[in-house]
Formats: C-alpha cells, structure tokens, sequence
C-alpha cells in the first residue's frame, strides 16, 4: 500500500463498527507507507473475537508514515509472531494499548503515542528496539514488556503516565537515554505472573522531571541506574 505524503491512503470507518483491518499468515512481506488507519473496530466472527483493530498475525510488515487513531476496541496495532520495522509512524486516541506486540522481532523507530487509553506500547516475549520515540499522556505504562521480553530502548521520552517504563516476568529492559516527565513512578521491576520469576532494568542515562517515585522494585529483581545497582 503506498500513498503519499499529500495523498495519503486513508481506511476509515465512519461510524466505528468496522471489524478491523487483518491480515493473517502470509508467505511474503507486507509494506505500507502513508497510510491511515481511523475509527475502527475489531475482527468479530462467532467465537473469534480479535484484540487489535489493525491487526499482522504471522505475518511480516514494513510501515512508514503510517497513522493508526480512534480505535473501538482493545489494540491500536496488534501484532503477533511477526517481524516488523515500523518508522515514522503516529499511533494516537487508542480506547487501550496503542502498541501491542507478542512473541515478535522488529524495530520501532521516530514514531509517536499520544493519549493512549492504557500503556504506550506493550511487548510480550519480543525482541525490540525503540529509537526516538516519544509517548504523550499514556492511560497507564509508557512502555511495558513482558514475558521473558528483550527490549532495548535508545532515546525515547515520556510525559504523563502512571509508569514510565516497566519490566515483567523475566524480561530484560536496557535503556540508552530516556526523558521521563509527569509520571506516578518512573521505573519498575516486578513479577506479575507466577509461572516466570523477576526482571531486570539496566539505565545508561536519564532525566526525570516531577516523578513522584523513580522506582519500585521487587526483590526478586534489579534495577541499575547510571552504573549503581539500586537497593530493592
């Protein structure tokens, strides 16, 4: 799919009931560039009920440009067992998590989140690198990763949310430079579900404006903050 900057390709749903955008199992790679995704809801039929309302299952995809806003359901972008490069890329107005990807490899770069209803971007037993991204008024986490997830993060900033960036369940968070502002708490480390254990955080470079709590961390995991280890 390639629109352009004055023509982009534009996929709407004038009064939200659309079921999604899906594309499933493909042999070959999907591309899209300029494209805009608006007012949707997600694939219901029968008994399979889908959580994105843009949604690659197994399915590899390249995207610039692209514009994923207004969604009715639970995922901006869902993406599953996919690889993916994502660029320049605004994900905004989502009723729950802006980015969701599970068990994926890619990477996500000069893309922006803005008042996502839930976290920024969600990443379960992935492979990810952020690189300048920015997240503006995120329902819940800024970033989240999950479940034995890799992720590592190089530039992003953050301004309003409830956490800025959490580790779960055995995942492995680096960050290279990050900007947190107006949040609750700036990072965390913890385990949520009983079958994983820990996780760990390593931070090269921060700043933090009107953080109420830099940190909370569970015993069972680490957070190291500019090369000190913080006492859990």
């Amino acid at each position: 799919m390639f629109g352009t900057a004055e023509n982009p390709i534009k996929i709407s749903s004038s009064d939200g009931t659309a079921n999604g955008f899906t594309v499933l199992q493909t042999e070959k790679k999907s591309i899209l560039h300029h494209v805009v995704f608006d007012n949707f809801n997600t694939l219901k039929h029968q008994q399979w009920l889908l959580t994105g309302a843009v949604t690659f299952y197994e399915a590899n995809v390249d995207m610039q440009h692209c514009v994923f806003t207004k969604n009715n359901c639970e995922d901006g972008l869902n993406l599953v067992r996919s690889n993916f490069d994502i660029n320049f890329c605004t994900i905004s107005h989502t009723f729950s998590d802006g980015f969701d990807a599970d068990f994926c490899k890619g990477k996500i770069s000069d893309s922006y989140f803005l008042a996502t209803g839930n976290d920024g971007m969600d990443f379960s037993g992935s492979e990810i690198t952020i690189k300048n991204c920015e997240i503006k008024q995120a329902g819940d986490k800024g970033i989240s990763v999950g479940e034995e997830a890799k992720v590592s993060i190089i530039n992003a900033d953050i301004d309003g949310a409830i956490i800025g960036v959490a580790s779960k369940d055995l995942s492995i968070l680096t960050i290279k430079n990050i900007s947190l502002k107006n949040c609750k708490q700036g990072f965390a480390a913890y385990q949520k579900k009983p079958e994983y254990g820990g996780s760990t955080i390593v931070v090269k470079d921060y700043t933090a404006e009107n953080v109420k709590h830099l940190y909370q961390i569970e015993q069972t995991s680490s957070l190291t903050l500019k090369g000190k280890k913080v006492e859990n």
